[in-house]
């Protein structure tokens, strides 16, 4: 449980409270029966089956409370305050019912196969498709072990790999998101009532990934470790909320839209740079390069204030007016008039929607040093990502709008001016008169997400094993450890940080926490 409180402020005098208490409970129950048996020494087999239950609750409570008359005096108990201001509660369960399959076969440790099946059934979809049945197929061959390898004394190990299966999905915000109810506490001319809250959808169905993968891992020289993967993902049936008509009373449903791919390449490298008796240097880095589309939609479209879901572009897809830049002869902001070409207009009403975008990066991965010498052990790890933009939402309260909010120095600072007609930013006028530039949705707020951060920097020190044997301490770590030391951004980027939601949406966004780290391990 939260509980906060805090002043009201100069309009309203004294203090307002407020307590939250959330439980989460989850009980599993799993059997399963193995087998596993070798033949002559070369042949493998590996069996499992089980089924699985699965029960999830979930609770919340709200209080909220003001008026407390010893305040001023620090006891600000809620059991204390004069009225109350409100209260919820909230309960949510479902359950889930599975069955499943493994198997794996392996023949003189180089030919591998493996195979699943199970099937699941949730209380979160609808009665018609509450079952989902999900599949894999595997296998590897470790070329390596071949007979006409056996002089390669440069590959220490190689293998090939290649799988196919269905992987199921029913994370959606609403357990009931099938259901179609009413919910009650909404009263009319002082008589308790009820209203539509949501509509049935007896259809909805599990989100299904049809997952390809093939691969290469290679090991040389009993130093060098390469691994290559060529995925293709196709999500079927996806999980989307789309809006409903006005006429409806209700503001959106849960239906499954379409297909959407996500197909691309992974490579990790790590290694030994340079070993002796007492210096170990080894250097690791992987990189993910991925293309997200939309394939196939059931509705043609799903457009929102800002963004849109269409086939043949990305899911996180940038759908609004794009920001032309500013007015040298009076500092007003300007837009794009028409979905293509340069014709500009100063009414953003009149701008229309452009594709300015998408959230999804083009490159990610991480890359790092890991160190030993005469006890002493040093790491550090960077992540990046490459392309992909952020929205930031929350531009009219942060100060980079022209709201009731004092300016960031860089608006400030750049400003238009009649002295300096080419600035980078439109006039700044407390309150935005014209609402050009802090009441709209545009490119205007949109940035570059690239990022490379120093994630995490360990020294650490191991005593002498001669020395700590002698209190009955096999060994005696000292180390210090950094998170999230430092971030450099692109040069557009405005905020605290730029890895944000998959929706590419910041508002607010707090800095990644710099963590501090020291301890001594010991082991017995």
């Amino acid at each position: 449980g939260v509980n906060s409180t805090w002043p009201k402020g100069s309009s309203e005098p004294g203090f307002s409270s407020q307590q939250y208490k959330s439980r989460i409970s989850t009980l599993t129950w799993t059997n399963t029966i193995g087998w596993n048996k070798t033949f002559d020494e070369k042949h493998a087999i590996d069996l499992l089956l089980g089924q699985e239950c699965q029960r999830y609750d979930y609770h919340n409570d709200y209080y909220s409370k003001t008026d407390f008359p010893f305040a001023s005096s620090g006891m600000r108990d809620m059991t204390t305050a004069g009225s109350d201001n409100g209260s919820d509660y909230y309960r949510a369960e479902s359950r889930l019912a599975s069955y499943f399959v493994d198997a794996h076969y392996s023949y003189d440790n180089r030919y591998y196969l493996s195979a699943s099946y199970r099937r699941d059934g949730s209380s979160v979809f609808g009665s018609s498709n509450r079952w989902g049945n999900f599949w894999s197929v595997g296998g590897k061959w470790r070329f390596s072990q071949e007979g006409f390898l056996n002089n390669a004394t440069w590959l220490s190990n190689g293998a090939f790999r290649i799988s196919y299966g269905t992987v199921g999905n029913q994370s959606l915000p609403s357990l009931y998101a099938s259901r179609g109810y009413y919910a009650a506490g909404y009263n009319y001319n002082e008589t308790p009532g009820m209203v539509p809250v949501q509509i049935s959808n007896p259809d909805l169905t599990w989100e299904t990934s049809r997952k390809f993968d093939v691969g290469l891992d290679l090991s040389l020289f009993n130093r060098v470790n390469l691994t290559f993967d060529y995925y293709n993902d196709v999500t079927a049936d996806a999980l989307y909320s789309v809006p409903l008509s006005m006429t409806t009373g209700l503001i959106s449903t849960y239906k499954n839209i379409g297909k959407i791919r996500n197909r691309g390449v992974e490579l990790g490298l790590n290694g030994v740079a340079f070993t002796n008796r007492d210096v170990t240097v080894s250097l690791f880095a992987n990189l993910t390069w991925n293309q997200n589309r939309v394939i196939k939609l059931a509705d043609g479209s799903v457009e929102g204030t800002y963004s849109i879901i269409e086939e043949g572009r990305p899911y996180r897809q940038f759908y609004m007016p794009e920001y032309a830049g500013v007015n040298p002869e009076n500092g007003m902001a300007l837009y794009y008039l028409n979905a293509e070409g340069d014709e500009t207009t100063e009414d953003y009403t009149e701008a229309a929607k452009r594709y300015v975008g998408s959230a999804e990066p083009k490159v990610y991965g991480a890359f790092g040093v890991n160190a030993k010498a005469y006890g002493f052990d040093f790491s550090m790890q960077f992540n990046y990502r490459l392309g992909g933009k952020v929205y930031d939402t929350g531009h009219s309260f942060t100060g980079w709008g022209m709201s009731l909010m004092t300016p960031l120095q860089t608006v400030a600072d750049n400003s238009w001016t009649p002295e300096t007609p080419d600035a980078k930013y439109p006039q700044y006028i407390y309150g935005d008169p014209y609402k050009s530039t802090s009441s709209n949705y545009s490119s205007r707020w949109m940035m570059n997400g690239s990022y490379l951060r120093l994630s995490n920097i360990t020294f650490g020190y191991t005593i002498p094993a001669n020395i700590t044997k002698k209190a009955l301490i096999s060994k005696c770590r000292i180390y210090t450890s950094f998170d999230n030391v430092h971030t450099w951004t692109a040069s557009d980027f405005i905020g605290y940080n730029p890895e944000t939601y998959s929706s590419g949406v910041i508002a607010w966004q707090y800095p990644a926490t710099f963590t501090f780290t020291g301890g001594i391990q010991l082991t017995f």
